[in-house]
């Protein structure tokens, strides 16, 4: 596999160098919050019926409710330390894991869940 290569920083933009928000649509909102909150140990910053924002250590997690919604790979990834631990303590926890840990460079392993939606979330690390 090939090595990651790191991008360059000398390109210019108007829009500030910080995501926000990433956003996953849900139905259940209460059953949604207690996953994210109890079983991922999330904190949430605010909740309502209709709008839930978590504290991570980048863009804040928030969950907008929709009638509408249907699972999806949301393109959200956790970085972690180690991969397979992570992996490990969710199972531990009744998450679902829907791609297992594996190498996707010389130096990344990644790996999938669902939340209970079956809205589907990366992990990468080492």
């Amino acid at each position: 596999m090939p090595a990651r290569v790191r991008a360059r920083r000398n390109a210019t933009t108007f829009l500030p160098q910080t995501i926000g928000h990433a956003m996953v649509f849900v139905v259940d909102m209460k059953r949604s919050i207690a996953f994210y909150r109890d079983t991922l140990g999330l904190e949430p910053l605010f909740e309502s019926d209709a709008w839930t924002e978590f504290r991570t250590g980048g863009a804040t997690l928030a969950l907008h409710q929709s009638d509408e919604a249907r699972p999806r790979d949301t393109g959200i990834s956790f970085n972690v330390g180690n991969v397979d631990d992570t992996v490990g303590a969710l199972v531990k926890r009744g998450v679902r894991i829907v791609r297992p840990p594996a190498m996707v460079t010389d130096d990344v392993r990644c790996a999938a869940f669902a939340d209970v939606e079956g809205n589907v979330i990366g992990i990468a690390g080492r």
